[in-house]
């Protein structure tokens, strides 16, 4: 494969990881549930937005050693995600740590149309949720781009999912 653009360590945040590790209960089982339906005055999700979301799980589920489970309840998870109007400023997505439980927030683009942005902005928190931390801790260094490097960069070069250094990066986390 190709060369690791960006150390493993420039992307990756052990405490988010153990957050997560804690609030899943530490059985390697992670639950998620989407607030489809517009439940807290968010936007609810097109069937291509919480598609994409279970995709990307998919895809995780395969690479880490962790299992993701959609739970029809917000009551039994550990991260819950809501299409919403908008955040503060440009902000597209955000990951709040809550009590016990990850709390995924993005803006929602085009109504039903699942954008690039949103795309990314979607891939971009769960790798919080899951351990990824922005390249040095400098989401805007401009040695790094989301093609090339990681998603976790803020450099929007595109968006084709995870990179190999994100891969390498979470399976250092959850091996």
């Amino acid at each position: 494969g190709c060369p690791m653009s960006i150390a493993i360590s420039a992307i990756t945040s052990q405490k988010w990881a153990e957050d997560l590790w804690r609030f899943s209960g530490g059985d390697g089982v992670v639950n998620f549930w989407l607030a489809d339906s517009g439940e807290g005055g968010t936007l609810g999700m097109s069937i291509q937005e919480s598609k994409y979301i279970r995709q990307v799980f998919g895809r995780l589920d395969r690479i880490t050693g962790l299992e993701f489970e959609e739970k029809n309840s917000r009551t039994r998870s550990d991260i819950d995600f809501y299409c919403v109007d908008k955040l503060g400023g440009n902000t597209i997505g955000v990951t709040t740590k809550l009590k016990s439980w990850y709390e995924i927030e993005w803006v929602d683009g085009r109504g039903g149309e699942l954008t690039r942005s949103e795309s990314w902005a979607i891939g971009h928190e769960i790798g919080h949720a899951l351990g990824l931390d922005h390249p040095d801790g400098n989401p805007y260094d401009r040695r790094y781009n989301t093609v090339n490097d990681t998603i976790m960069s803020y450099n929007f070069t595109g968006f084709k999912g995870f990179t190999s250094s994100d891969t390498a990066a979470l399976q250092s986390l959850w091996p």
